[in-house]
């Protein structure tokens, strides 16, 4: 048989198409097989801590939340339970004994609501106990109120954006000034100095 005829048999060209889809066959199970025995990453498996070395600028034991300043002038609001504790050179006590200033190392969760919680609070210095103390006249814009949370953010004639809490024993016709300001309004006020950013309010000017 001459070239020609081998290639004009209907048989051996069947024959040969019949190999070649094999052949693709094969190819393709194996692809498959190498994608299902790849690894997959695991989608449950929880985030580690995070951990910041920071300065306390102060604690709301109401609100059980630990106010922390770290590097780059980073603010973070971490919540703690009854049960979190403080440890320092063997010593363990409450997140409420912690004072403004103090130097810590705390290792961050983030729940499902993306909070932030102190999963464990080691103090590496004492801050100074009177490096807050002190009664600070501000004047600035009213940026943003927290009725519920009883404070406002004042943007100051310097550009500083400052924190200023109501306190519960404040009075009435000081409470009743904070309930009537709004976004935008222009304030003048005294409040106990509490951190380079946070004040206690005292009376409004």
């Amino acid at each position: 048989m001459n070239l020609r005829n081998w290639h004009d048999n209907p048989k051996t060209a069947q024959g040969n198409r019949l190999i070649g889809r094999m052949v693709l066959l094969v190819a393709l199970v194996s692809g498959c097989e190498r994608i299902a025995l790849m690894p997959r990453p695991s989608l449950d498996a929880p985030d580690p801590p995070r951990t910041i070395t920071a300065t306390v600028n102060g604690v709301d034991t109401k609100l059980e939340e630990i106010y922390l300043r770290a590097s780059g002038n980073q603010h973070y609001v971490v919540n703690y339970t009854k049960d979190t504790r403080v440890s320092d050179r063997g010593r363990s006590f409450s997140v409420a004994e912690l004072r403004v200033g103090d130097q810590v190392r705390v290792d961050l969760r983030e729940n499902t609501g993306r909070r932030l919680y102190a999963d464990r609070i080691r103090r590496e210095s004492a801050g100074a106990t009177n490096s807050t103390v002190g009664i600070r006249t501000v004047e600035g814009t009213v940026e943003r109120i927290v009725p519920e949370r009883g404070f406002l953010e004042l943007r100051v004639l310097n550009g500083d954006l400052l924190t200023v809490y109501v306190p519960e024993s404040t009075s009435t016709t000081t409470r009743d000034r904070f309930d009537r300001i709004r976004v935008g309004d222009q304030v003048r006020l005294e409040g106990e100095r509490l951190s380079e950013d946070r004040l206690e309010l005292v009376v409004f000017r």
